[in-house]
């Protein structure tokens, strides 16, 4: 599709949680990492993706035309059931503009700890005076640190 120029198309996110099929193991999540990014790539998507032993936290941006079939691959994945979406909406930027799919290994109670804020939205801002942190930025914090420097090298999750 062709745009003028200084006109830039809207980007997408989405994130969500899941519960990984019973048995997968880090072979599995290789190749689903792998066909993930292969398909992410040419859909001009980036994103990351988190798994604490039994469930998969994944958040995905780009253009819409991009979202929306990396969505449906998603939600038609065998490797995971009970998909429960955690925010969705247009971004201003994006966050992990070098991964196709970052993934990493987590600990149950930081994933608890993500999937239990308050996913309204993407916003990276920091909580102001007591207000609990939001998902997202969470999420970033993992990422990035709390400083918000980029994107350390991206670990792999599987063997």
């Amino acid at each position: 599709m062709w745009t003028s120029p200084g006109v830039h198309m809207a980007l997408r996110a989405f994130a969500y949680v899941s519960e990984a099929v019973e048995g997968i193991d880090g072979t599995g999540i290789d190749r689903i990492l792998a066909e993930a990014s292969s398909f992410n790539r040419v859909a001009g998507v980036t994103g990351v993706l988190m798994f604490d032993g039994r469930r998969f936290l994944q958040y995905i941006e780009g253009p819409d035309d991009g979202v929306a079939p990396v969505e449906q691959r998603v939600i038609n994945a065998r490797s995971h059931r009970q998909v429960r979406e955690l925010a969705r909406g247009e971004v201003a930027t994006r966050h992990f503009p070098r991964w196709t799919m970052a993934s990493a290994r987590i600990e149950p109670e930081v994933m608890n700890a993500v999937v239990d804020a308050d996913w309204d939205g993407f916003s990276a801002a920091a909580p102001v005076d007591g207000q609990r942190r939001v998902g997202f930025a969470r999420l970033l914090e993992l990422w990035t640190g709390v400083s918000g420097e980029l994107e350390p090298a991206a670990v792999t999750l599987g063997s």
